[in-house]
């Protein structure tokens, strides 16, 4: 056990501090009692002498198992993040005062780097008034050769190309991607600066060639980087143009282009604390977009194209957000600390979308969303949000593409590996324009059916997982996970015919779930059998599904 240590400082303070960590134990993030007792012993308010930061490489070569020829090579070809681009991130600075509210969050900001595995934010020293910190990171693998394939809802996609999400150590992103699924075929370039210049502003710039049409996007933010951060700003620009896809039972059945432009500017202000954790925001910007259809080559098209539609409206908004955040492992990944936001929060907008701004008609927009912990303890976990868009004709109070979607998540710890996840998702539409459907089947809750079986106005979803959370490590890369799982839901529109097998469908099903613990953090790989019982002649008796997702 390490043990607190006494020494003299520069000025001849007295110093106490907690020894390091064996380099494995802190490579493997190991929980230090030492450290966190110490930590609490550090009031707010005193001053930050210094920070060293600590990076690891993507394999601990001073562990046997890892000290490995293959290991030690992937270690030398991998760029380890430079000691700046850690540093940027940082709430504080050498010299600002110790709050340990930052620190926490610091924390949870580096984990969220795509470049980033785990990171520990910690006080290791104190003299007088001062306090060392030091910040320990772990990379993961980040140049990743693409080359994928998946199979969901009778349907097989791949993708051949290359990504690395921190190029030669700077946290830069750059992309080059081929990807072909049942929809479009094309190309792909990415570029992506997380701290432009070394500043909070990040920017993304995609360019896409399909097949089918084009997709060009550029973003550049300063986002409320932090919950207690006092403003942000940003603009957004997208030109994209593709083969619309309509479906019915798992087929294509009508086939269109759409092309979309589109810009919005946005910007907010943090007002003072609600309440002690609960930070409000105001949001003002503008958003204008412009909708065009055309018939394409298909030899499926439409009867009648969708109506072209601009929309032009300034808005206005509000935001709250509750600073309350608890760290996990297994439960959406395997192995590794998740931060789970467990607050109250929720946000409205609205906009007014009028000829007089451009606009095809005049509407009101409106857009809002709820999400809160309901119970959260040792054991179980009860998560809620819900989520409403949409807009409403002044002339006639008539939705257009209203879409309110529930979504309430459970989760029951059995012990440390094994866990009962069980989830319902509602949805309501109204008005919706004939490019946009509400589906259900495939990955997207239905696993024994066809991707896009059902169609319909409302939707309801229910699965249920029994999970297992292996120590399985195979090749010191992946962990490995195991699921049992129950589906029942419909897809349908209110007092119409919605087709054969169009009411109530179920399946069960079984299911591996690899996740990658040196790159691709967020990535789950899911391989699924599912058994639908509810079949006619165009339902298969077994459906095949390798997807990847963004949790377990």
């Amino acid at each position: 056990m390490w043990v607190p240590g006494k020494g003299v400082g520069a000025e001849g303070e007295s110093c106490t501090q907690v020894q390091l960590q064996d380099p494995s134990a802190s490579f493997r993030f190991e929980n230090s009692p030492e450290h966190r007792s110490f930590a609490e012993s550090i009031p707010d308010g005193t001053f930050v002498a210094s920070i060293r930061v600590t990076r690891y490489r993507v394999f601990d070569t001073e562990d046997a198992r890892e000290n490995r020829g293959i290991y030690r090579w992937a270690n030398d070809f991998h760029s380890l993040t430079r000691d700046w681009v850690v540093r940027e991130q940082l709430l504080f600075r050498e010299g600002d005062y110790y709050l340990a509210t930052l620190v926490q969050e610091s924390e949870r900001i580096l984990r969220d780097l795509k470049f980033i595995y785990d990171a520990r934010v910690r006080p290791w020293r104190r003299c007088g008034d001062q306090v060392d910190l030091e910040v320990i990171t772990r990379d993961i693998w980040t140049f990743t050769p693409t080359v994928s394939f998946s199979r969901s809802g009778g349907e097989n996609d791949y993708a051949l190309g290359f990504r690395d999400t921190n190029f030669l150590g700077t946290g830069k992103q750059v992309a080059l991607r081929y990807d072909s699924d049942e929809e479009r075929s094309g190309t792909t370039v990415i570029y992506e600066d997380p701290a432009l210049a070394g500043s909070r502003w990040r920017m993304r710039l995609s360019l896409t060639d399909n097949d089918d049409g084009h997709d060009r996007r550029f973003r550049l933010n300063r986002p409320f980087f932090s919950v207690y951060e006092r403003w942000s700003a940003g603009v957004r620009l997208e030109d994209w143009e593709l083969e619309e896809n309509i479906w019915f039972r798992g087929d294509e059945v009508e086939e269109f282009n759409h092309q979309q432009r589109s810009v919005r500017v946005h910007g907010g202000v943090a007002t003072e604390r609600e309440l002690e954790k609960q930070v409000g925001r105001w949001l003002l910007g503008y958003h204008y977009e412009d909708n065009e259809f055309a018939f394409s080559d298909s030899d499926i098209p439409p009867d009648e194209l969708p109506e072209d539609r601009e929309y032009s409206f300034p808005f206005v908004g509000y935001q709250s957000i509750e600073d309350e955040y608890m760290e996990a492992h297994n439960l959406n990944y395997l192995g590794r600390t998740e931060d789970l936001y467990v607050g109250e929060h929720y946000q409205w907008n609205l906009g007014y979308s009028a000829e007089t701004f451009g606009a095809t008609r005049d509407q009101v927009h409106f857009s809002g969303r709820y999400g809160n912990t309901l119970r959260v303890s040792e054991r179980d976990l009860w998560l809620m949000d819900s989520e409403i868009t949409g807009f409403l004709s002044v002339d006639d109070t008539d939705f257009e593409n209203l879409w309110w979607t529930v979504n309430s998540r459970y989760f029951w710890r059995q012990s440390p590996k094994w866990s009962v996840f069980s989830g319902i998702r509602l949805d309501y539409t109204d008005g919706l324009t004939r490019d946009r459907q509400l589906t259900l089947g495939g990955q997207n809750g239905l696993r024994g059916y066809d991707r896009n079986y059902q169609v319909g106005d409302r939707s309801v979803v229910f699965n249920i997982e029994q999970r297992y959370y292996s120590d399985w490590h195979p090749f010191r890369l992946l962990r490995v996970g195991y699921a049992v799982f129950f589906d029942v839901g419909r897809a349908w529109f209110e007092g119409e015919d919605n087709g054969s097998n169009g009411g109530v469908l179920s399946n069960a099903g079984i299911g591996i779930r690899l996740n990658s613990s040196r790159a691709e953090k967020g990535s789950v790989i899911h391989i699924d059998l599912a058994f639908p019982f509810n079949k006619d002649d165009d339902v298969d008796s077994v459906q095949l599904l390798m997807t990847v997702k963004d949790r377990f």
